[in-house]
């Protein structure tokens, strides 16, 4: 067994009388405090792993996505100034679809199955009502009769030219903008 708190083993032999005690030796000079690394070797090394794994994971997934985006197409700014005719051209034609399904307008006329609509652009449409015409929707149902001259109302229907024959016509609301103007302030004396 090792032991270093034990005092050597005597050297004199066995029979004699033991020699004076000797005086007790000095004690080494206190050493100082271990260094935090040094008390927290553990803990440092496990922070540093960490770290490893975490500029590792990062680096590589900036890489992943880099490596993705210069595959893909770019797709942010047109290529000339045909992509914006394009674009425009699209709208027109996406109105002009929307426009054979229907009309909104203020209603002027209504002569039996026939009535008469001016839309906002100042145009004048004729809509053809049949039998299975419907009126209104679900959450605000109306009847023929509660359509009268002078209401905005939105007809669904196949548009061919300046006629509408009508499937649904529905009530619209006066859009907010068209409401009175607010009067201007009179100017302060």
């Amino acid at each position: 067994m090792d032991n270093h708190d034990t005092e050597p083993f005597d050297t004199e032999p066995l029979g004699t009388a033991p020699a004076t005690p000797a005086a007790p030796a000095a004690s080494p000079a206190p050493a100082s405090a271990p260094s935090f690394l040094r008390r927290h070797a553990i803990g440092v090394g496990i922070a540093a792993a960490v770290l490893a794994v975490v500029v590792v994971a990062g680096g590589t997934a900036w890489g992943v996505s880099a490596a993705v985006a210069s595959t893909q197409p770019a797709a942010v700014a047109p290529v000339s100034d045909n992509t914006a005719m394009h674009s425009t051209a699209h709208k027109k034609k996406a109105h002009a679809k929307r426009a054979e399904h229907g009309a909104v307008g203020t209603l002027t006329a209504v002569n039996g199955d026939t009535w008469t609509i001016k839309a906002a652009s100042g145009k004048t449409l004729t809509v053809t009502l049949s039998s299975s015409t419907a009126f209104g929707t679900k959450k605000a149902p109306a009847t023929r009769d509660s359509f009268t001259t002078g209401s905005r109302i939105g007809v669904l229907g196949k548009r061919t030219g300046d006629t509408v024959a009508a499937t649904r016509i529905v009530h619209v609301p006066v859009r907010a903008h068209t409401a009175k103007a607010t009067p201007t302030p009179a100017p302060s004396v």
